[in-house]
C-alpha cells in the first residue's frame, strides 16, 4: 500500500497537461481542537475523532473529553483526478479520494473502530461508508460530454449526498451540522454506509436551469441480480438567487455495521431502505437561507446474503424483521458574511424518530427527537486558509431517550484548515 501511495504521490505531482489532458493533486488538512459535554477517548481511526451528535448512554460514559479531533470543518482527504480531451465535447474523467484522520496520520476507518471497541468500548465508534479502503471517499472513472453530461463508474456518492451538502446551513461541517457528521442523514439514507456507493454508475447533466441525473449500484451475486442492488433519481432547478433540489433512493439488503460483543469483531443488521429528500437555498446579497427536509424509511430485506464488512470479522448478521422504522429529518437556517473574510453560519436540525409497533417478536422504536442547534464562524486569511470556531447543542427527547442516555451532548471547539 505504502508503495502504491508513493506512485500515485509521484504521478499527480506531474501532473500532465500535453495534447488537452491533465492530473490536478489536491485535498484538505483540518484538524480542531475541541471539548465534548460526554464522550469515550478519542478514536485515532474513526473519521470524525468523536461523536458528538448522538446519544450517549449513561451506563458507558461519565466524563468529557477534551482532544485533538479530524476535520472540524471538513474532513482530511487527499485526491488525484484528471481529464483527457476525446474531441467533439467528451472528456475522459476520473477521481480518486483517500480521507485520513490529520492527527494520527492514519486512514479513514470506522469499520476498524467498530471492531477496536467490541466487546467492552474505550474509544468512540460508529458506522460509516469510510472504512479503511485506500480510496475511501470516491473512486471513479467516466466519460463527460458537453451536451450528454456524464456517467461514472465506480465508487460514487450518494445523489441525497449532494443535496445535502449543498444545502446544510453549516455547509456539511463534520464536527458541527449533524448533517456533515452523520451519513445516515446526510447520504446513506438510514444507512451510513451507502452514503458511498460500491459498483455503480451515476449519470448527471444540465440543461438550461434544470439538472438532473441518476445512480444504478450492481450487486454482483450470483444466481440473483437484484440482491444488493440501489437506485436513485435527483432533479433541481437553479433561477436567480433560488435553488431547488430533490431525490429519491432504494437499496435491497443494505448493510449496518456495529461493534460486537467478541473482541476485534462486528455484528451487521441487513435492510432495505429508502429515502427521499427536498432542500433549498436562497442566496441574498451578503447571506444564504437554507432549509430542508428528509424522510428514510428501514424495513426488511429482500434477500438473504452473506454480508461481507469491509474486511472484519462478522461475529452475526441480522436480518431486520421488525415494522418499518421511519425517521424525519428537518433543517433551517444560514449564513451571513460580515465580511468578505468573516462569515457567520447558524442552523437547527431536527430528527424525529417515529413509533413503531413490534413485529415477529422484534422490538419496535419509540417516538424521540434529537434537536440540535449548530453555530460555526469562519475567517478566511486567503482561498486555501481559514481559521473557524464552533458548538453544537442537541437535546434529546421523547419516549426513545427517556431513560439510558444523557438528556443532552454539546461540543465546542476551534481550528484551521487549509484546502489545496
Amino acid at each position: 500500500m505504502k508503495k502504491s501511495l508513493v506512485a500515485l504521490a509521484a504521478l499527480a505531482a506531474v501532473a500532465a497537461h500535453a495534447d488537452g489532458s491533465s492530473v490536478q493533486f489536491y485535498g484538505v488538512v483540518d484538524a480542531t481542537v475541541g471539548h465534548v459535554e460526554h464522550s469515550l477517548s478519542v478514536d485515532p481511526q474513526f473519521p470524525g475523532s468523536v461523536n458528538p451528535i448522538s446519544a450517549v448512554k449513561t451506563s458507558a460514559v461519565h466524563s468529557s473529553v477534551t482532544g485533538m479531533f479530524n476535520g472540524g470543518e471538513s474532513p482530511s482527504r487527499w485526491g488525484v483526478k484528471g481529464s483527457e480531451d476525446l474531441g467533439g465535447g467528451m472528456k475522459a474523467v476520473f477521481t480518486l479520494e483517500s480521507g485520513f484522520n490529520l492527527p494520527t496520520g492514519q486512514l479513514s476507518n470506522a469499520a476498524g473502530a467498530l471492531a477496536s471497541n467490541a466487546g467492552t468500548a474505550t474509544t468512540v465508534a460508529a458506522n460509516s461508508s469510510i472504512d479503511g479502503q485506500l480510496f475511501n471517499r470516491q473512486a471513479w472513472v467516466g466519460l463527460s460530454d458537453s451536451k450528454l453530461g456524464q456517467i461514472a463508474l465506480g465508487r460514487n456518492y450518494a445523489p441525497i449526498f449532494d443535496v445535502t451538502v449543498a444545502n446544510d446551513p453549516l455547509n456539511g461541517s463534520q464536527l458541527f451540522s449533524p448533517l456533515g457528521f452523520s451519513g445516515t442523514i446526510g447520504g446513506g439514507g438510514g444507512v451510513s454506509e451507502d452514503t458511498r456507493v460500491d459498483n455503480s454508475l451515476k449519470y448527471t447533466n444540465k440543461t438550461g436551469a434544470f439538472n438532473y441525473g441518476g445512480m444504478y449500484k450492481l450487486g454482483g451475486v450470483a444466481g440473483n441480480s437484484t440482491a444488493g442492488t440501489g437506485a436513485a433519481i435527483n432533479a433541481g432547478y437553479v433561477t436567480g438567487p433560488l435553488s431547488i433540489q430533490a431525490a429519491y433512493q432504494e437499496f435491497r439488503d443494505a448493510v449496518k455495521g456495529a461493534s460486537g460483543t467478541v473482541a476485534n469483531q462486528v455484528k451487521v443488521t441487513v435492510y432495505n431502505t429508502k429515502a427521499a429528500m427536498v432542500a433549498a437555498t436562497y442566496a441574498l446579497d451578503k447571506a444564504n437561507i437554507k432549509a430542508g427536509y428528509e424522510e428514510y424509511t428501514l424495513s426488511a430485506p429482500s434477500d438473504t446474503i452473506t454480508a461481507s464488512y469491509y474486511g472484519q470479522t462478522i461475529q452475526s448478521q441480522t436480518n431486520f424483521a421488525g415494522a418499518a422504522q421511519t425517521t424525519d429529518v428537518m433543517w433551517l437556517g444560514g449564513d451571513y458574511s460580515i465580511t468578505p473574510a468573516f462569515n457567520l453560519a447558524a442552523g437547527f436540525y431536527d430528527q424525529k424518530q417515529k413509533a413503531s409497533a413490534t413485529q415477529n417478536s422484534v422490538t419496535g422504536n419509540a417516538a424521540g427527537d434529537i434537536y440540535t442547534y449548530s453555530l460555526l464562524a469562519s475567517y478566511k486569511f486567503s482561498k486555501m486558509t481559514d481559521v473557524y470556531g464552533g458548538l453544537a447543542y442537541s437535546q434529546y427527547k421523547g419516549n426513545a431517550y427517556a431513560s439510558g442516555v444523557y438528556s443532552s451532548n454539546s461540543i465546542v471547539g476551534a481550528g484551521l484548515r487549509v484546502k489545496f
